[in-house]
């Protein structure tokens, strides 16, 4: 099962008196990612470095050291979301020198720390594969509708109110609007909208993997 980032964390490490600020923050695409590193790096104007790694969808994954030596911030900040198989979503850590030279060793050691405390303070998520579906449904069927998709593990996405009721809904795949039929007879009048994967939240938070 792959995994997205769904939720912001945060941690701070301090290591020979520098400061390390770790963000893990949703990444669904490259264009939110990087909006994501920009919020950062105005929040930090002052910090010496702003190294990070994501992953944004299939093929899109980017890391970088931000002038620290080569592989020891970008890479494994990369590395924690390759081996948690978090799909979509950005580490992000961010230095204050100290004063205090680190070594690489050292700095390895302290972007992963840094990364893998933000990841394990954030709020994560499986991404199902399912397909959305639209249902025109009388008033009085809309209730059963709602908590048969519940029931199904499926996601209400929006409801518009006239004469009728039209509901989007979302399922998980395996499932079919006529797994619904006994609670919800209103559901075999449901149109396939096309497919799509969501993230389904961790019932406590991320945590590790």
């Amino acid at each position: 099962m792959r995994r997205a980032i769904l939720g912001e964390g945060q941690a701070n490490v301090t290591i020979e008196r520098s400061r390390f600020v770790g963000y893990a923050l949703p990444g669904a695409t490259p264009e939110v990612a990087e909006e994501a590193l920009e919020r950062i790096r105005a929040a930090h104007p002052q910090a010496s470095h702003c190294c990070f790694g994501y992953r944004a969808g299939p093929g899109q994954e980017r890391q970088s050291d931000d002038g620290e030596p080569q592989g020891t911030g970008g890479l494994p900040l990369l590395e924690t979301l390759r081996r948690r198989e978090i799909d979509a979503g950005v580490l992000c850590v961010v230095r204050y020198y100290g004063g205090r030279k680190l070594g690489r060793p050292g700095l390895y050691r302290a972007y992963l720390g840094s990364g893998v405390a933000a990841l394990d303070a954030a709020r994560c998520g499986d991404l199902t594969p399912g397909t959305r579906y639209a249902a025109e449904v009388a008033h009085l069927e809309r209730l059963p509708l709602l908590r048969a998709v519940a029931s199904a593990a499926g996601s209400i996405l929006t409801e518009e109110f006239a004469e009728r009721v039209r509901v989007v809904f979302w399922l998980p795949q395996g499932k079919v609007p006529g797994d619904l039929l006994l609670q919800a007879p209103a559901a075999g009048r449901a149109v396939a909208l096309g497919d799509e994967t969501r993230a389904i939240a961790d019932q406590e938070g991320g945590g590790p993997a």
